[in-house]
């Protein structure tokens, strides 16, 4: 794979958390607490305190999402 073949990956297939939580529709706490208790991992992650840098996999973020809106559902009935 060639630089510019990675970085067209990592556009496709790699989110901030910014990006994530816009999919998953959670509030930042929410979404931290996702993290926190393992139910979302980060793909990559670098750094300490503000200099940490976390992606995430867009396809564990989208079904992510797709189970927690299940969840939402079914607390609503």
């Amino acid at each position: 794979m060639n630089i510019d073949e990675l970085r067209e990956y990592i556009d496709k297939n790699l989110l901030t958390k910014r990006e994530a939580i816009e999919i998953t529709k959670q509030s930042v706490s929410a979404f931290d607490q996702a993290v926190i208790t393992g139910k979302l991992k980060p793909f990559y992650d670098h750094g300490e305190e503000r200099s940490r840098v976390r992606l995430y996999l867009k396809s564990e973020v989208e079904a992510y999402s797709r189970r927690a809106e299940e969840r939402r559902k079914r607390v609503k009935k």
